[in-house]
């Protein structure tokens, strides 16, 4: 789902749930993984001379604070959703498709997040939530009104297709954009795919980013796009109301 996020080119896509396991399951969340980098750490689908998937060990000065974003971020979910859900996140050093870096990734039920030392806490969570959306909307698409939310698009307006499509045509900034967001679209890289704005989206609202909530104040369709991202968490689990966002904003 900063530009940490931004080189995800490949995407071949108050109740606290319990602290990961690190490197073992505990039965209760994803295992989480700080020492694992092999190709066996990707679907074999991805170890192809074309998509060539790579991981780079985390560098050890970087695992305790790893350890803590991603038991932070994960506690905001119900344990029976990660159960669900998510079956392992694996944190690295620094992870490429086709040689081209990216800040994080996932698979059908695996998130992968790169921390080179260089990105914020906040940029880092934001990618996990970024990356766990997506597999929420594959796994549970009848969750989101897709056709109210083409509908709020532009009549006019196609997505790019890709990550891979926005960087090439030079919309891929994930800066919050004024003119953009009168159109619907928090940022220009959220026109790459419909993926792509769901996930612009959720991971700012798990964030309690203000600039959405500014965006969500000022602009209707931001607004409106934003409420079916809560409904969507809403039938997920009854945890995800309004208010629940709400009260994590970082401006309160």
């Amino acid at each position: 789902m900063t530009n940490t996020r931004l080189i995800c080119l490949l995407c071949l896509n108050f109740i606290a749930a319990p602290v990961p396991a690190i490197d073992g399951n505990q039965g209760n969340g994803p295992v989480v993984s700080f020492d694992a980098t092999g190709p066996e750490i990707f679907p074999q689908s991805w170890l192809t001379a074309k998509v060539n998937a790579q991981a780079t060990i985390l560098d050890p000065a970087q695992r305790e604070r790893s350890q803590a974003l991603v038991a932070r971020a994960l506690a905001k979910y119900p344990a029976v959703v990660l159960r669900t859900h998510l079956q392992r996140v694996y944190v690295v050093g620094g992870l490429a498709y086709s040689g081209v870096p990216t800040g994080g990734t996932n698979s059908r039920n695996v998130v992968y997040l790169a921390n080179s030392g260089k990105a914020s806490d906040a940029a880092l969570e934001g990618i996990l939530h970024a990356e766990f959306s997506s597999i929420l909307l594959r796994n549970l698409p009848q969750h989101l009104d897709t056709k109210r939310w083409q509908e709020i698009n532009p009549p006019d307006f196609r997505y790019l297709g890709s990550g891979v499509q926005a960087i090439k045509q030079q919309k891929a900034s994930r800066q919050l954009d004024a003119a953009l967001q009168e159109a619907g679209f928090l940022h220009a890289y959220a026109q790459a795919s419909q993926e792509e704005d769901f996930n612009s989206i959720a991971s700012r609202l798990l964030m309690g980013d203000e600039g959405l909530w500014r965006a969500v104040a000022q602009f209707p369709k931001v607004k409106e796009k934003t409420l079916l991202v809560v409904a969507f968490y809403g039938r997920l689990h009854p945890q995800f109301t309004q208010s629940w966002f709400e009260a994590l904003r970082s401006g309160r």
